[in-house]
This record gives C-alpha cells, sequence and structure tokens, in this order.
C-alpha cells in the first residue's frame, strides 16, 4: 500500500480546505460518550471527529474494533468519495482506497481480510459491490456480476450478505457470494441495515411516509418478525448493549429495548453541542458515532 498516508487529525484540521463546489453534501461526525441503565442515561462526553475535513463530506461510519472507524468521505479527493480509516486513539487517518469511481458503505469483509464498498462507477447510474483485500486497495474484485443497483448492505456470513436493491420499490435482497444467486425477501424497505448478537438482520418496512416498522430477518428460518414502530421522520436506527435500540430525531436521541419497552423514550438531547438533523448511527462499547448534517 505504498499510497497509502497517515495524517494527523490536528494538522489537516488548519490545511484541509474543501471548495464549495464539492457535489456531496456537507456533514459532520461526532462521538457521544454515555452509559445508561436502561432509559436513565448519563452524557460524558462529545467529541467533534471531522475537524480533518470541517466544510466537507463526512459520512457512513462504521466501527472496526474498539478503537478505528471507517468512514465515506472526500477529505483527499474533491467531490468524490472514497474510504478512510479513522483511528480514535492515535488521532490518524488512513486512505483505504484510491478508485477513479466513488466508494461508499465501507464495511470489513466478515474473513477481516480486507473492506467492501459500495462502487458508483463511472456512468454515475451503475452501482456494484467491490471487494478489497489487504494487500491492494488500489484494486479490487466485483461482487454479485449481475447486480448494478445495490444501495446498501450488511454482511450476514462469510457466505450471505443482505442488500438493499434499487429501483423503488426497493426490496430486500440476501445473496451468497459462492453462487452469485440472491433472492428478494421483502419490498418497501430503508436503507438502515444491521445485525444484531444472534445473527438476525435488522431492517424497516415502510408502509407510507408516516408509518414505518423495524422488523428482524432470520436466515434459517427465512422468516421476518416486527420489532417495533419506527419513530415518525427517522430511518436510521443502531443497535447498543443487550439488543436495545436507538433512533434520532433532529438533535434528540432515543431509546427502545424490546425487553421492556412498548414506545420510544427520549434519553438525550444534543442540540447544545450543535448538532442536528442526525441521520446515521454507529455504536461500540459506550460510544455512539452520529452523522449531523449540515443546515
Amino acid at each position: 500500500m505504498t499510497f497509502t498516508r497517515y495524517i494527523s487529525l490536528l494538522f489537516l484540521a488548519t490545511v484541509l480546505v474543501q471548495s464549495a463546489f464539492a457535489q456531496l453534501p456537507a456533514t459532520d461526525l461526532f462521538m457521544v460518550h454515555f452509559s445508561n441503565v436502561d432509559t436513565q442515561f448519563s452524557l460524558k462526553k462529545v467529541s467533534y471527529l471531522s475537524a480533518f475535513n470541517p466544510l466537507g463530506y463526512n459520512n457512513q461510519p462504521k466501527f472496526i474494533g474498539l478503537n478505528e472507524l471507517y468512514l465515506s468521505s472526500d477529505t483527499y479527493s474533491l467531490g468524490k468519495s472514497e474510504v478512510i480509516k479513522l483511528d480514535l486513539f492515535s488521532e490518524t487517518l488512513e486512505r483505504m482506497t484510491m478508485s477513479k469511481e466513488s466508494d461508499f458503505s465501507p464495511s470489513p469483509l466478515p474473513n477481516g481480510d480486507g473492506l467492501s464498498t459500495v462502487r458508483i462507477e463511472q456512468d454515475g447510474v451503475t452501482q456494484t459491490l467491490w471487494a478489497y483485500n489487504d494487500q491492494s486497495f488500489t484494486t479490487g474484485a466485483r461482487l454479485f456480476e449481475n447486480i448494478s443497483t445495490i444501495g446498501y448492505y450488511n454482511w450476514l456470513s462469510d457466505v450471505y450478505i443482505a442488500m438493499f436493491l434499487l429501483p423503488d420499490p426497493f426490496t430486500l435482497y440476501i445473496g451468497n457470494i459462492n453462487t452469485g444467486i440472491s433472492k428478494p425477501i421483502i419490498e418497501n424497505i430503508g436503507r438502515c441495515l444491521k445485525q444484531d448478537d444472534n445473527g438476525k438482520l435488522l431492517f424497516t418496512h415502510v408502509i407510507n411516509e408516516e408509518l414505518r416498522y423495524i422488523k428482524s430477518y432470520d436466515l434459517e428460518s427465512d422468516k421476518t418478525e416486527v420489532i417495533c414502530q419506527a419513530l415518525v421522520g427517522s430511518e436510521d436506527f443502531e443497535i447498543i448493549n443487550n439488543g436495545a435500540l436507538i433512533m434520532a430525531n433532529n438533535s434528540k436521541l432515543y431509546y427502545f429495548d424490546p425487553a421492556i419497552s412498548s414506545s420510544w423514550t427520549e434519553v438525550l438531547d444534543l442540540s447544545e453541542f450543535g448538532i442536528s438533523d442526525i441521520s446515521r448511527l454507529a455504536y461500540s462499547g459506550g460510544r455512539l458515532v452520529l452523522v449531523s448534517n449540515k443546515q
């Protein structure tokens, strides 16, 4: 990886200025440190993570272990998304991809030997799934040659992957990377795909603009179940400790525990930190990384 660069976040914060002509939306990253007992949340600290790219695109956080994050970002390439890795301990960045196309939705491969992305090809329309190994992040291999409309995904195992496929009605597919075969599960899903500790896929099923459900899908039984009704106007959720869920609405975080809850409970208001219009979420060990869309 001769092109890989490790750069101090403090240094980047002083020298990187993004052009106003960048096509990707400007987004901020924050990390919320908290502890909780059921709905009783104690806020410990809020950290601003995207000083390295303050006017640019910083999105789709994905934890790799405890102290590293994959991100989609235009830090290195104006108007084009690439994958970067942020080390929260050493406060350094590592550039992970360098393709002519834009790479989004980074995730570690299930075997730990590289990463996968959704690539928007040079025609600006075709969206494909790619895998990069640890030896070369400049070139990769396309998965599912017959699929060119993938929006989002989540690995379920070394073999199976859940995919959000375009066009509308957006459809959940389960694919087998060994056979290249995928099958439809349910239509009208949201973009958020997560896997719980029991291996079940969690996703949102959109009924209309005012009503959507968070459901689970069991790969072994091929069955779906309703977990709860999602917050109105919210699309993204995250699984935290013991299978409880977090969603956001504007600057507020809400909590739902299927074991004890019948409704969502507001637990934190982050507006005093300049956080608003929260979208994507990523959790690890009492820390929630969130994307705040600039107003």
